[in-house]
């Protein structure tokens, strides 16, 4: 089968991208109970259906005679197109946007057979069902406005994947602050756990952290996100007064450090900006199921700021 020039294909890349978004808009909206813009971009686009949907045909075109073969390496191609995306992602970003480790017979969580299988019966119907009238249609647009459509819709998506991938090193920018935040907090803890009322004062804080829920709108969220600060401010000058007091009895060097510590961490605090916490809450509102295996403690924090 001919499949067409390079616009069209280019053609097909969006309106497979854009079909996946819908079907995943569906699905994840009626798990989560309210409307998700799935996916990594802002547009109503999922380039994993794109690209995979191309994959299938490219893959499928010697072996369209025989449905089990179409099967066969339609899911197989696109089950590594997908291993292979999910690991890039998650070793750029240090962020699972999709994980299968709940799923069983799972390759470390970006593939399992259950969606293996989807892909199978998808490029059955890709190929037998759908695409064959989408070709058609798509063959009926003359060549420049084929061109220009495609070079259009390529430009915004530059655009989105530009702003996408800024929000994506923000959010992975905030995980490793936050990160470098607990393990200097617990340091600083661990040094002053001789007072007993530290420890109380520090389950009572991390409960009240974890009772604390937000709407879904970011002007919520960013409320909830001064009170947060302020807690931890709270918090910290509560473990600098202390310390401080502690080291009225004797001069520690350990003390000292953990004096510095609490100082470095008022001033993290700053650099934290609004404008970061606004698209990492972005990104992962589009991405519910998204998780951090690298900052699981400091995803934690992060996933019940904005939930």
């Amino acid at each position: 089968m001919d499949y067409g020039t390079l616009p069209q294909w280019v053609l097909f890349f969006f309106a497979y991208g854009f079909f996946g978004w819908v079907w995943e808009f569906c699905l994840v909206s009626v798990r989560e109970r309210r409307p998700v813009n799935r996916g990594f971009l802002v547009g109503p686009i999922l380039p994993i259906y794109g690209f995979g949907a191309l994959s299938i045909l490219l893959c499928t075109q010697s072996v369209q005679h025989s449905l089990p073969l179409v099967f066969v390496v339609g899911m197989i191609g696109a089950t590594i197109l997908e291993y292979c995306t999910g690991w890039l992602m998650e070793r750029i970003f240090h962020l699972r946007y999709w994980d299968y480790s709940q799923s069983r017979f799972n390759l470390d969580g970006y593939i399992c057979a259950a969606a293996s299988l989807c892909w199978g019966v998808f490029s059955v119907l890709l190929v037998r069902v759908i695409h064959p009238p989408l070709a058609r249609l798509v063959g009926r647009i003359p060549a420049l406005a084929a061109l220009v459509l495609a070079g259009l819709l390529t430009a915004v998506l530059a655009v989105d994947l530009g702003f996408s991938v800024r929000a994506a090193l923000d959010t992975r920018l905030l995980l490793e602050k936050l990160s470098e935040s607990l393990q200097r907090v617990e340091r600083v803890r661990r040094l002053a756990e001789a007072t007993a009322v530290l420890a109380a004062d520090d389950r009572r804080r991390r409960h009240e952290e974890q009772r604390s829920r937000l709407t879904e709108s970011w002007k919520s969220a960013r409320q909830a996100l001064q009170q947060a600060r302020a807690r931890r401010t709270d918090h910290l000058n509560a473990l600098r007064e202390k310390l401080e007091a502690l080291s009225l009895a004797g001069d520690r060097p350990e003390l000292k450090a953990g004096l510095k510590e609490i100082e470095h961490e008022l001033q993290a605090l700053v650099s934290r900006t609004d404008r970061m916490y606004r698209r990492a809450f972005r990104q992962l509102r589009r991405n519910p199921t998204a998780r951090s295996k690298d900052y699981r403690e400091a995803f934690a924090e992060l996933w019940e700021l904005f939930h």
